[in-house]
């Protein structure tokens, strides 16, 4: 039988919450100081609608980024990376199609530009936090990072698929 490793991330630390909800906190603000005329609006009127559609986008951002996962599944025919919740963030690549592939430590900050779905002249990074990821070279030269929280068990699986 052959072992499947499925790793899922999310944004789950502290400072996640905070950054994705100073918008929301924001809004409330700045709207409720609106409404009791603290800050006038241009009109001088005051726009309920505005609040209420306001408030409901911040609120919809928020738990979009909350719902957002990373999930990465290690088999026999090779590595997938999807990063639910933004279209087109799903990876499959072939154990074929990999010329090396490592567990290694990079900074997520200055070697991608942060979290998430990122691009820079490093190549495509999907990853969530840490600073651990699975390094992937594919046979076109094309760099692939994904991020993981575990890699002791990462390297386990990739070394009983990957025999290059």
């Amino acid at each position: 039988m052959n072992p499947i490793f499925k790793e899922t991330q999310s944004f789950n630390k502290w400072w996640h919450y905070l950054l994705i909800s100073s918008p929301f906190i924001l809004f409330i603000i700045l709207m409720i100081l609106t409404q009791t005329g603290v800050i006038e609006t241009k009109s001088g009127e005051k726009e309920p609608l505005t609040f209420l559609i306001s408030i409901i986008t911040a609120f919809v951002f928020m738990v979009w980024f909350i719902a957002m996962r990373l999930t990465t599944t290690i088999d026999e025919t090779g590595i997938t990376a999807h990063f639910f919740g933004i279209p087109f963030c799903k990876k499959y690549i072939n154990w074929n199609d990999i010329q090396s592939i490592q567990v290694v430590e990079y900074s997520p900050l200055f070697d991608y530009g942060g979290w998430g779905v990122r691009w820079s002249f490093n190549g495509w990074c999907y990853n969530v936090s840490g600073k651990i990821g699975i390094k992937i070279i594919q046979k076109n030269g094309k760099p692939f990072l994904i991020g993981t929280q575990q890699a002791e068990e990462t390297k386990k699986i990739i070394a009983h698929y990957f025999n290059h």
